[in-house]
């Protein structure tokens, strides 16, 4: 098996067809389906699907994928090692983040990256940290900074700081004009909150535990800046990083508050595959996001 026929595999994979597969190929659509076949010949086994005008990967067709993905991913950082050696400093590093830590926490760093390595296409992901787990384990991603805990024993975990989370509620509620809220204050409010089984949501419930209160949870929604809409309308309350009230004129109509004795952060990491020889461009990013973040602990 040789590695165009490899890479008309995963092009029609991704594509889930092999007219598109030829069309970004710029190959003929009976060559892309003669590749497929001599692989699957090779293999003794189907590797695709047909479901209605789309083909898709069967089980065996989806562990080709992931192998294949992981050789790409090596020989292009094979080839940013050797490029470097020269002084070339060209390639792609992928990054996966989560939506506000990217937009409050990282432009200074990645604009610092950026003129350091202008050569470096940087291509940015976000999602949720159960998103970008799997992101780095199908090696779609060279480095993920996600939320700790994390489960996965495959993967190399970097601590990379912590950020402090803030009830946050509309400036003319009744509680905006407390110094501190306590725990008995939380009960009964409308809260918008998070996904259930969210590594977000799964660390807001266990500081409601702690404290002792049941949340009401009326809206449930991963994305912080429509949170922050919502509170500004006054629909609820919520608990949010409080990173998300930086570098703006924070809005009047959203109040952040603490809850006496009982502060709230989340952990951050870095992952990526264990094991893997990363190239400098890599590696530098990851270093500057670590000390960036350290440097900025709240």
């Amino acid at each position: 098996m040789d590695l165009h026929k490899l890479r008309v595999f995963r092009a029609a994979a991704l594509h889930q067809g092999f007219t598109r597969a030829s069309e970004v190929l710029h190959l003929s659509q009976s060559t892309v389906s003669a590749h497929i076949k001599a692989i699957e010949e090779e293999l003794e086994c189907p590797l695709f699907v047909r479901v209605g005008r789309r083909v898709v990967l069967n089980p065996a067709g989806s562990l080709l994928l992931e192998y294949s993905e992981k050789l790409f991913r090596d020989l292009k950082n094979a080839e940013m090692a050797v490029r470097e050696m020269h002084a070339l400093r060209q390639g792609t590093v992928r990054l996966g983040t989560g939506a506000t830590t990217l937009i409050y926490r990282l432009p200074e760093v990645l604009g610092a990256y950026r003129r350091k390595f202008p050569e470096i296409e940087l291509i940015i992901a976000t999602g949720t940290t159960e998103q970008l787990v799997r992101e780095v384990k199908a090696h779609r991603v060279d480095l993920s900074l996600i939320m700790m805990p994390v489960h996965e024993t495959s993967l190399e975990v970097t601590p990379a700081g912590r950020e402090e989370l803030v009830v946050v509620l509309h400036a003319e509620h009744r509680l905006a004009n407390k110094r501190f809220l306590s725990p008995h204050d939380l009960v009964d409010l409308p809260m918008i909150l998070y996904e259930p089984q969210s590594a977000m949501q799964s660390l807001v419930d266990r500081w409601f535990a702690q404290i002792g209160v049941v949340p009401r949870v009326t809206m449930e929604m991963e994305n912080i800046e429509a949170i922050k809409s919502l509170v500004r309308a006054n629909l609820g309350v919520s608990v949010i990083p409080e990173c998300a009230l930086w570098r703006q004129n924070r809005p009047e109509s959203i109040k952040a508050m603490r809850v006496r004795g009982a502060p709230l952060y989340r952990e951050l990491a870095l992952v990526a595959e264990e094991g893997g020889i990363k190239p400098k461009a890599i590696q530098e990013l990851a270093d500057s996001i670590v000390r960036a973040l350290h440097g900025n602990d709240r």
